[in-house]
């Protein structure tokens, strides 16, 4: 395997947590959606000024643990007396997929990637599902450095000439 950029793995931990938070606001806007209900309302019933959530969705901005009880609260307190809308399950806004993202990042700061990309068979097919989030987070003005983006592609590159 080539070698590996000894900031690599920094790079690469970087990279997930903005794909983690792409995910997050996503998954939080896609909430708001189905439930009819708009940023700037939600902004406001957070007290919050009424960008607030559009920022954080734009910015991809790292929400606070209490932000983001009161946003699930503020949520279902505007649909309560809607029958037409259930509450918002937090497993529906914290899912699966950002756990398995956050699992990886953890793996990367204990063993680096090359000891990942050797070792764990799941890996590069990890690599190679993310880059949906990638692209997308690359379409997103200056989310992603150059080197992110760089430190990605390599992996790509080791994974497609390398046979793993």
């Amino acid at each position: 395997m080539s070698e590996i950029v000894p900031n690599e793995s920094a790079l690469l931990q970087g990279l997930l947590n903005k794909v983690i938070l792409y995910r997050f606001t996503r998954n939080l806007d896609k909430e708001l959606e189905d439930r009819k209900i708009s940023h700037a309302e939600l902004s406001g019933s957070t007290g919050r000024s009424g960008n607030w959530f559009n920022r954080t969705f734009n910015e991809l901005e790292d929400m606070r643990i209490s932000t983001f009880i009161k946003s699930i609260s503020a949520i279902n307190k505007i649909i309560s007396g809607n029958y037409k809308f259930k509450p918002v399950e937090v497993h529906k806004v914290l899912d699966e997929e950002m756990f398995k993202v956050a699992s990886v990042s953890i793996d990367l700061s204990m063993n680096g990637v090359e000891y990942l990309l050797q070792n764990d068979a799941d890996m590069c097919k990890f690599f190679l599902e993310i880059r949906f989030y990638v692209d997308a987070l690359k379409a997103l003005d200056g989310k992603l450095s150059y080197d992110e983006i760089h430190a990605y592609e390599q992996i790509l590159t080791r994974i497609n000439t390398e046979g793993n």
